[in-house]
């Protein structure tokens, strides 16, 4: 194990400054308690979802299965008091655009189903992106905006190592992007997470908020960099509680924001039983413990900047 922080920064134990646990102090009761790792779940639906074309049967009667099994997560999720990060590709997004009329949107209260899950049930919408088959991340952030859930600036999801042949060049998000089906759409992300590689097989073990430098310096920070990278650590529970155990033994100090990801894939959202003792019941009770914040992206880089002085720390495997 390994700890590994910008050469601008001093090593990871004083590389912060000290965030002091507020809550009982009365000088700022909303700063974020320290010792806590921060979590995000969500949920990747790709561009093959739904299947066969748009418009056709079989396409429509996919989508319906998903859409039932969106808003059956989303209440599971409220049930707990839990965030739950959705993040779509295009397909589903076209289809939605087809397949949202007065007879699905009788069961979301006269809204499509995106509207539904942001307004009603605190669900939070990022793009993800293949960049395949004439869409890229701009051209899904705009499908987003017109089904009335755009905003978000998260990058969800790309290919970390520029010496992989699938490496997109996650850097150009450093200016404006427009749209490749969309042309006159504009769009910019600012904030990097999922930093796989193909098929998963060689994914970094990294966790923590830095600005990365370059694509060939990627856990360098640079504090003018104007993006921010969220670490996933190991994508499962047993890594939160791995880096709780660097909490608590003192081997990463607390001033230091930990963070994970878990990813709910799309089969997960049929096993609702599963789901609930798998994942929602264990993150519930580190959640009531004290010990875990589950977030969105968004929010997490909030925090980050407004309660840890967007200071980078990295810890990395």
């Amino acid at each position: 194990m390994s700890l590994r922080a910008s050469p601008l920064l001093l090593l990871l134990g004083a590389c912060l400054p000290p965030v002091t646990d507020n809550r009982d102090s009365g000088t700022s009761p909303d700063a974020d308690p320290p010792g806590r790792v921060h979590v995000v779940v969500f949920t990747h639906v790709e561009d093959n979802t739904p299947g066969g074309d748009i418009p056709s049967g079989p396409s429509r009667m996919q989508y319906l299965q998903t859409r039932q099994r969106m808003l059956d997560t989303a209440d599971a999720f409220r049930a707990h008091g839990l965030t739950w990060v959705f993040q779509p590709d295009w397909k589903l997004l076209l289809a939605a655009q087809a397949y949202e009329d007065a007879s699905t949107r009788a069961s979301t209260g006269g809204k499509n189903v995106l509207q539904y899950l942001v307004e009603d049930r605190g669900v939070v919408v990022d793009p993800h992106s293949h960049e395949k088959q004439g869409y890229n991340y701009t051209d899904v952030a705009y499908l987003l905006t017109q089904l009335g859930v755009g905003g978000s600036t998260v990058i969800g999801g790309h290919i970390w190592d520029p010496s992989l042949p699938e490496f997109a060049h996650w850097e150009r998000f450093r200016t404006t992007q427009a749209g490749s089906t969309y042309p006159v759409a504009t769009w910019r992300g600012d904030i990097l997470m999922g930093h796989g590689t193909p098929n998963h097989v060689n994914d970094p073990t990294v966790s923590g908020v830095w600005r990365p430098l370059d694509p060939d310096h990627f856990y360098e920070d640079d504090p003018a960099a104007n993006i921010t990278a969220v670490g996933d650590y190991t994508h499962d529970l047993a890594g939160i509680s791995t880096l709780l155990g660097l909490y608590d033994s003192g081997a990463v100090p607390s001033s230091c924001m930990l963070t994970a990801t878990y990813h709910l894939t799309p089969a997960a959202l049929a096993n609702p039983a599963a789901m609930e003792a798998d994942l929602l019941a264990p993150l519930d009770a580190l959640v009531d413990g004290g010990r875990v914040v589950v977030t969105d992206f968004t929010s997490l880089v909030d925090t980050w900047e407004g309660d840890y002085g967007a200071a980078a720390c990295i810890h990395r495997e």
